[in-house]
């Protein structure tokens, strides 16, 4: 790995000349190139914060910003927080996303890929069986990717890697060709009516139009002289099948692979007679890459890739052999390399990837003589992390700022379904009572809520009396439909459910919670109801709570402990209900130690949340027991909620250390609780 200096002085004047492409003026020669965040939802829908992310790269002063890999078909993700565009019902996200791009002056292209046999799917589809005489490499291959890890995370990345290898027994047939065109052609269309200015194709990285057109994963036996044609055709046909759907003078942009490095794969001079091709085919501009997931850990690729600029004289080949826009990319690590690689006609436009992660303000000191660039290192954080699916991140982020993105895709497996558990008259009353903490004031942040209400009363599975249950549970519906509109979700859902059979509430309970995956469920405290605690410990990844009959629900204690689970009960709050005017708040935070680091860690927890830097923390000494310190605090204070995070220790952890949150139900008298899983 070879390192720069931290700090380069720039100015490149060549950088901001207005460029075209197509029916598109660019304000500028630089793009933000695609960059796989994993920071969609789980379910493939756009999140708040790849909103904030593409925001703060239009905010750059790019001309253009390429969303990247939204994978066209539910086969096609490459990873478990993949953006999508298989459905019709992403397109209101998508929508948001390209107009956040828009309103800070960027053209907002997307970038359409199906991950091929490198997707996260039980049966991935590729153009061929794998074939047997490079079957050595992708041995070796795989022993290269494992060394770029720490060791504790290799297991399951091998057996990961191996699950599919066994899958890669068989090519795609007819039908599963034609499906895929179509679904690169309908997420056209859904990329075109959520406001897009263009598309562009994935045809790099080793994914499936990649494997098409290479003979390392799309070989031939008997070979044919037409071979590189028939290799070329599927991606082809794809941009085919697109033009006939999209309005006639759409652009479609093109991720070029120029170089693949794998055994009978891609070479340069095979991708310029595909650029050839994809300039009949009237791509609205060509942007570069190298490499694929066999080849860029290997030590003699990383290093090629080190070196600036590395595919400067591809890129000079690739301009003098087409007239379609060329974007270079590859450690362009400085406006001054940048500007140079324009005014000397090796491309068109500059792509920035990591420089841009590196230092946002990248294209604003390029403006500037003197200019000091905060440069990226290839340290590969952004990779690591992306590939551990952890979203991604930059060694050159400020700590506060990484760890405030590590904590909001946290936040991305979470949920807004709720399931409130009716098991006696009086939970209804309760949860009017504590409502503003089971229907937080989130805004528009995000699209959907929804709220089922249990009712597992003894008298609910009675057929020939429920009737009287019938009035009070709508009414009850109707209220909860009155507060969801109050806050914004006027089409949020309600339902209420009734079992038919069965009379253990546990069990109800736990099948409902693993058919739907509810994100907040809450329960009417009966402390002589032991499911209940079991329900409270056993659900992981969720806020559960308990709510109790304490007459000042609105006053409320958050033990902290610096733990990950205190971030997220933060951050939980602060979302959620820190600004109801009605609710009070005490942090406070069990001295277990007298070194004072608690004041600087305590600064720190603000700062990631975002809380007033003047909000305040009550110590108080443990004398040994810290949940005895917590008791006595909200007895003495008579505190009527605590929210508390729950670090999810194991088994045996919990059994040699004892687990504070555990210690302070027990005590609980009529006092709700939260507990929020880490």
């Amino acid at each position: 790995m070879t390192q720069e200096p931290s700090h380069i002085k720039a100015h490149a004047p060549f950088l901001f000349r207005p460029f075209r492409i197509g029916p598109l003026r660019l304000k500028n020669r630089i793009v933000a190139l695609p960059v796989h965040t994993g920071f969609a939802h789980p379910d493939g829908r756009v999140s708040s914060l790849l909103i904030n992310f593409s925001r703060r790269l239009a905010q750059s002063g790019a001309a253009m910003v390429v969303t990247a890999n939204a994978a066209v078909s539910p086969d096609g993700a490459v990873s478990r927080y993949n953006l999508r565009i298989d459905r019709d019902d992403f397109i209101p996200g998508l929508n948001r996303l390209a107009e956040t791009i828009q309103k800070e002056g960027a053209v907002a292209s997307l970038q359409l890929n199906h991950a091929g046999r490198f997707a996260k799917h039980h049966r991935p589809l590729l153009p061929a069986p794998l074939d047997t005489s490079n079957f050595a490499f992708n041995i070796a291959s795989l022993k290269e990717y494992m060394h770029f890890f720490p060791f504790e995370r290799r297991f399951d990345l091998t057996r990961n890697f191996l699950s599919q290898v066994h899958a890669w027994r068989r090519g795609m047939d007819r039908t599963e060709r034609e499906r895929v065109m179509s679904d690169f052609s309908s997420a056209a269309v859904r990329a075109c009516q959520a406001g897009f200015d263009m598309v562009e194709l994935h045809g790099a990285n080793g994914y499936l139009l990649c494997q098409f057109l290479s003979s390392f994963t799309n070989k031939r036996l008997e070979g044919t002289e037409d071979d590189f044609r028939r290799r070329a055709s599927f991606p082809l046909a794809v941009i085919r099948s697109m033009r006939q759907s999209l309005p006639k003078d759409f652009p479609i942009g093109f991720r070029l692979i120029l170089n693949e490095w794998v055994p009978d794969g891609i070479d340069f001079s095979e991708a310029l007679n595909f650029a050839r091709l994809l300039e009949a085919e009237r791509i609205a501009y060509l942007s570069a890459s190298s490499g694929t997931y066999n080849s860029i850990f290997s030590e003699t690729v990383m290093k090629k890739m080190a070196r600036p600029a590395y595919l400067q004289p591809e890129m000079a080949a690739l301009k003098k052999t087409v007239r379609t826009p060329t974007i270079i990319s590859g450690r362009i690590i400085t406006p001054t390399l940048a500007g140079k690689l324009i005014k000397e006609g090796v491309t068109d436009l500059v792509g920035l990837g990591r420089p841009l992660l590196a230092d946002p303000q990248w294209i604003k000191k390029a403006r500037q003589k003197g200019g000091k660039i905060r440069v990226c290192l290839n340290c590969h954080t952004c990779l690591k992390r992306v590939v551990l699916e952890q979203g991604i991140s930059c060694s050159r982020w400020p700590a506060v700022f990484r760890e405030r993105i590590a904590l909001e895709h946290k936040l991305l497996t979470r949920n807004r379904r709720g399931l409130w558990i009716v098991t006696r008259d009086g939970d209804r009353n309760l949860y009017q009572a504590a409502w503003p903490f089971l229907i937080p004031d989130l805004g528009r942040e995000e699209s959907r809520v929804s709220i089922t209400l249990l009712d597992v009363s003894e008298r609910s599975g009675d057929w020939g009396i429920r009737k009287v249950h019938e009035a009070p549970g709508e009414r009850f519906a109707q209220w909860v439909r009155h507060r969801l509109r109050e806050v914004g979700f006027p089409d949020g859902k309600v339902r209420s459910v009734i079992p038919k059979t069965g009379h253990n509430i546990e069990n109800q309970v736990r099948q409902a919670i693993a058919r739907d995956r509810y994100g907040l469920i809450v329960m009417g405290a009966a402390p002589k109801q032991a499911w209940q605690r079991r329900i409270l410990y056993r659900e992981s990844g969720k806020v559960i709570g308990w709510i109790g009959t304490h007459g000042r629900p609105e006053q409320v204690i958050v033990p902290i402990d610096f733990s990950d689970a205190s971030l997220l009960a933060m951050r939980f709050l602060n979302r959620a209900i820190r600004k109801h005017p009605k609710i009070t708040f005490t942090f406070c935070h069990v001295l277990t130690d007298a070194t004072g680091e608690y004041r600087k860690r305590w600064m720190a927890f603000k700062a990631i949340v975002g809380f007033d830097h003047h909000v305040p923390l009550a110590v108080l000494p443990s004398a040994g027991d810290v949940a005895s310190a917590l008791i006595r605090l909200i007895q003495n204070g008579n505190y009527g909620t605590v929210i508390m995070g729950k670090r999810g220790l194991s088994g045996i952890k919990r059994w040699l250390l004892g687990s504070v949150s555990r210690k302070v139900l027990k005590e609980l008298t009529d006092q709700s609780l939260f507990l929020i899983d880490w």
